[in-house]
Protein backbone atom coordinates (compact mmCIF):
# COMPACT_ATOMS: atom_id res chain seq x y z
CA UNK A 1 0.00 0.00 0.00
CA UNK A 2 1.43 3.39 -0.75
CA UNK A 3 1.56 6.20 1.27
CA UNK A 4 -1.43 7.95 -0.96
CA UNK A 5 -3.44 4.88 -0.66
CA UNK A 6 -2.87 4.86 3.28
CA UNK A 7 -3.69 8.83 3.69
CA UNK A 8 -6.72 8.85 1.28
CA UNK A 9 -8.26 5.62 3.47
CA UNK A 10 -6.58 7.48 6.75
CA UNK A 11 -8.87 10.71 6.28
CA UNK A 12 -12.00 8.67 4.02
CA UNK A 13 -14.36 9.21 7.03
CA UNK A 14 -13.69 12.56 6.60
CA UNK A 15 -14.15 12.65 3.25
CA UNK A 16 -17.32 11.51 3.69
CA UNK A 17 -18.36 13.80 6.54
CA UNK A 18 -17.14 16.79 4.26
CA UNK A 19 -14.67 17.67 7.03
CA UNK A 20 -11.84 18.53 4.96
CA UNK A 21 -11.09 21.71 3.05
CA UNK A 22 -11.04 21.83 -0.81
CA UNK A 23 -7.76 21.36 -1.48
CA UNK A 24 -7.14 17.82 0.04
CA UNK A 25 -11.15 17.05 -1.05
CA UNK A 26 -9.38 17.25 -4.62
CA UNK A 27 -6.85 15.69 -3.93
CA UNK A 28 -8.63 12.27 -2.21
CA UNK A 29 -11.10 12.47 -4.88
CA UNK A 30 -8.02 12.45 -7.84
CA UNK A 31 -6.95 9.26 -5.66
CA UNK A 32 -9.56 7.83 -5.72
CA UNK A 33 -10.63 7.83 -9.38
CA UNK A 34 -6.51 6.67 -10.11
CA UNK A 35 -6.95 3.95 -7.89
CA UNK A 36 -9.39 0.83 -8.17
CA UNK A 37 -8.87 -0.29 -4.42
CA UNK A 38 -9.30 2.88 -2.89
CA UNK A 39 -12.28 3.51 -5.00
CA UNK A 40 -13.54 0.54 -3.95
CA UNK A 41 -13.14 1.00 -0.72
CA UNK A 42 -14.48 4.61 -0.67
CA UNK A 43 -17.65 3.03 -2.83
CA UNK A 44 -18.72 0.62 -0.06
CA UNK A 45 -17.83 2.71 3.11
CA UNK A 46 -20.37 5.37 1.14
CA UNK A 47 -22.82 2.85 0.52
CA UNK A 48 -22.90 1.39 4.21
CA UNK A 49 -23.13 5.30 5.57
CA UNK A 50 -25.92 5.65 2.95
CA UNK A 51 -27.54 2.25 4.65
CA UNK A 52 -26.70 3.43 8.14
CA UNK A 53 -28.41 6.77 7.83
CA UNK A 54 -31.42 5.60 6.55
CA UNK A 55 -31.95 3.16 9.30
CA UNK A 56 -31.56 5.55 11.72
CA UNK A 57 -34.34 7.85 10.63
CA UNK A 58 -36.99 5.18 11.47
CA UNK A 59 -39.05 5.86 14.37
CA UNK A 60 -38.65 4.37 17.54
CA UNK A 61 -41.60 2.34 18.66
CA UNK A 62 -44.04 4.22 21.51
CA UNK A 63 -43.65 0.90 23.19
CA UNK A 64 -40.01 1.23 23.61
CA UNK A 65 -40.33 4.75 24.29
CA UNK A 66 -42.17 3.56 27.74
CA UNK A 67 -40.42 1.10 28.96
CA UNK A 68 -37.02 3.14 28.59
CA UNK A 69 -38.56 5.98 30.51
CA UNK A 70 -39.90 3.68 33.01
CA UNK A 71 -36.36 2.05 33.26
CA UNK A 72 -34.91 5.87 33.67
CA UNK A 73 -37.60 6.73 36.49
CA UNK A 74 -36.86 3.05 38.71
CA UNK A 75 -32.90 4.12 38.33
CA UNK A 76 -33.36 7.57 39.50
CA UNK A 77 -35.98 6.37 42.01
Amino acid sequence: MSDHCRDALDRLYAYLDRELDTETVTEISVHLEECPPCGGAFAFEERLMVVIRSGLREEIPPAVVDRLRAAIRSEIL
